[in-house]
């Protein structure tokens, strides 16, 4: 059985209404429309009339209603007009609501890909309604993974969620210059104590900072050890640790291997 594929109509990202916003269509598009809402607008829903604080998104359905507006301006949003045979299939597995305002904190993935997906719209080549169809797929299965992350936790938590991703991509992307040098350091950037930090990470990510710490400290390690041929003890040294001794135990710990062990079966 061949699987639909999406058919992008029309998309716009960063669109910007300057003298503001008034879209009035009782009968919607004949097509679905995804739409997400930069900027503060009253917005008509499946639960009624709601006024948006950003980021917010909805996910209309082919027929339904669309009516918001914001007469003072500028108003700003990315929006995606597209079709797909089963469509209303596609998004109950996914378990993305349709007509009903959705906020998402961490939404710069969603309109990274938007941008994404807009700069393809213009694209030509044999594969381009694949690569089209890929991409949006893409999206809403991520979409659908932000979405249940973070209502499984309180307004309060999704706040931090942006700024502890930030956090935790720093972390990840270790390198001697980029080395950071404890809890406290991050703490301090972001305006808050320690153990507080520590709470919302673990409460955030289900490990310790300390841990994620250690085991991209690790990963860099092993690159390291598969990519060169210094000294177990320089290498223990460029990934922060002044004791080998406390380096090969950790080392072991994650990996099963020492150092050595881990170089010799590469």
């Amino acid at each position: 059985m061949e699987e639909k594929q999406f058919e992008l109509h029309r998309i716009g990202y960063h669109f910007i209404h300057y003298c503001g916003v008034d879209i009035d269509r009782p009968r919607g598009t004949g097509d679905y429309l995804f739409l997400y809402l930069k900027s503060n607008v009253t917005i008509f829903t499946a639960e009624g009339e709601i006024q948006t604080g950003e980021p917010s998104f909805i996910l209309y359905e082919k027929g339904f209603s669309q009516r918001y507006y914001d007469y003072q301006g500028p108003f700003i949003n990315d929006w995606m007009h597209f079709d797909r045979q089963d469509a209303a299939e596609f998004f109950q597995k996914l378990d993305i609501p349709v007509n009903r305002l959705m906020i998402i904190q961490n939404s710069n993935d969603i309109s990274s890909m938007m941008q994404d997906l807009r700069i393809e719209f213009k694209q030509q080549g044999k594969y381009h309604k694949e690569i089209l169809d890929s991409k949006i797929k893409v999206m809403f299965y991520k979409f659908s993974d932000i979405y249940h992350e973070e209502i499984k936790f309180s307004d309060k938590l999704n706040r931090y969620r942006r700024d502890f991703n930030e956090v935790r991509n720093r972390i990840y992307n270790f390198t001697p210059d980029n080395m950071i040098s404890g809890v406290n350091e991050i703490a301090a950037s972001l305006n808050l104590s320690t153990s507080y930090f520590q709470h919302i990470y673990k409460q955030l990510f289900g490990v310790s900072v300390m841990n994620d710490i250690i085991k991209s400290r690790i990963e860099y390690a092993c690159y390291l050890l598969s990519s060169n041929s210094d000294s177990i003890s320089e290498i223990a040294f460029r990934c922060g640790y002044e004791n080998k001794e406390h380096f090969t135990r950790q080392f072991k710990d994650i990996t099963g291997y020492t150092p050595r062990q881990y170089r010799e079966k590469r």
